[in-house]
């Protein structure tokens, strides 16, 4: 195949492997990667995502957006406890928890607070040094084109369960973000969040010379779009495919100031084991796991009905393709209540009223007989016991 001086070979990236996207007008080809359009049988899901794919984020991310959600939203208590997420959890510096946790606390501040660009303001102040070693391969390469290939290759560092790419076509450079995990119901405020980190991070490297020339978004527009106008300062899509920044091509060839050949290769060798050493597949219970936790998040419903349709099934296959795992879809779901109930009542002074209500209890007596059952002590006990030992 021929390529016109301004189409260019470039590389996009998935949990699944490599994908080299031909750009200018010729369609996508993929070397060693499905499409999420073919279906799993042994899963079952209608989105087609392996299990490698189930998204995870780094303990550094998600602690950063604990951090920006704290001193911006601060009447959304215990946020991460509410998604399932420990202190601990969030202490192990080398760790990954599930990417529905991390969007789930996105979305419960935002709607809670009532602001719906929440995570676009949020990302203007999130510290691109917590995006973790992959910021520092990228400033130390030679190009911004170099750093960005470098950026996409080894995003898995950071997140899984997400696609990205960068495409060139007719002078316009093209970086694309999207989530492929099956269990992120809600992903408006990680799209609003995720773009604003890169074009922080873009404006950090390039300087005021730097401008994007279009933005396009997966959800449909709201009643923000002032807003958004106002943050990006140029034209702007809404319902598009994928999440994308677009920007003049010409920036991909500058040189960036802090390039530093030995340190950058240095890097890249140690994000490759990195990202081999911690290849993390999880089972289909996990994922189900993380949809309940996201879903109790938001306190929306967590019928089996609804759990069923969101993966691609009936009630009747949902059951059986659980039960050839030796366990039932409530159990998961008491399992994941008890866990969230034990992180807000050990980090948050939620009265235990309101944790039966999130979780999706009609009265606090069923919230105290279910949790007594499942940890074998009443809710009050336990606090009071977490409460003395701390």
């Amino acid at each position: 195949m021929t390529q016109s001086p301004d189409e260019r070979l470039i590389l996009g990236a998935s949990t699944g492997g490599p994908v080299l996207i031909i750009s200018g007008g010729f369609s996508p080809r993929r070397a060693g990667f499905r499409w999420l359009g073919s279906c799993l049988e042994d899963v079952g899901m209608h989105l087609g995502i392996r299990m490698s794919e189930s998204g995870t984020v780094t303990t550094g991310v998600a602690r950063e957006l604990v951090t920006v959600l704290s001193k911006n939203v601060p009447a959304v208590e215990g946020i991460g406890a509410r998604a399932g997420l420990s202190h601990q959890d969030l202490q192990d510096a080398a760790g990954m928890v599930s990417l529905a946790s991390f969007t789930s606390m996105l979305e419960a501040a935002a709607y809670e607070s009532g602001n719906t660009t929440l995570g676009l303001e949020l990302g203007k102040e999130f510290r691109i040094s917590a995006l973790g070693p992959v910021s520092h391969l990228v400033r130390t390469a030679r190009t911004l084109g170099d750093g960005l290939e470098k950026f996409i290759r080894f995003f898995g560092s950071v997140q899984t369960g997400t696609q990205t790419g960068l495409t060139v076509a007719n002078g316009t450079a093209r970086l694309t973000y999207s989530i492929a995990d099956p269990a992120i119901r809600w992903r408006v405020q990680d799209a609003g969040l995720t773009l604003a980190v890169e074009y922080s991070m873009l404006s950090s490297l390039l300087g005021p010379s730097w401008m994007a020339t279009g933005v396009d978004f997966e959800h449909l527009v709201a009643d923000d779009l002032a807003f958004y106008r106002q943050h990006f300062s140029c034209p702007l899509r809404f319902g598009r495919r994928e999440n994308a920044l677009m920007f003049p091509a010409r920036f991909l060839d500058v040189s960036l100031r802090d390039a530093d050949e030995n340190l950058h290769v240095r890097l890249e060798a140690e994000l490759a084991q990195s990202i081999r050493s911690q290849a993390t597949a999880f089972d289909l219970v996990q994922i189900i796991e993380a949809w309940v936790a996201s879903s109790l998040c938001r306190s929306v419903v967590t019928d089996i009905e609804v759990a069923a349709s969101d993966f691609g099934m009936s009630t009747r296959s949902f059951q059986r393709k659980l039960a050839a795992h030796d366990v039932s879809y409530f159990d998961i779901r008491n399992r994941v209540r008890a866990h969230i109930a034990k992180c807000m009542l050990t980090e948050t002074r939620v009265p235990i009223t309101s944790i039966a209500l999130q979780l999706g209890y009609s009265e606090t007596s069923a919230f105290s007989r279910g949790f007594k059952i499942m940890v074998g002590e009443t809710p009050a006990e336990f606090r009071r016991r977490e409460t003395l030992a701390a």
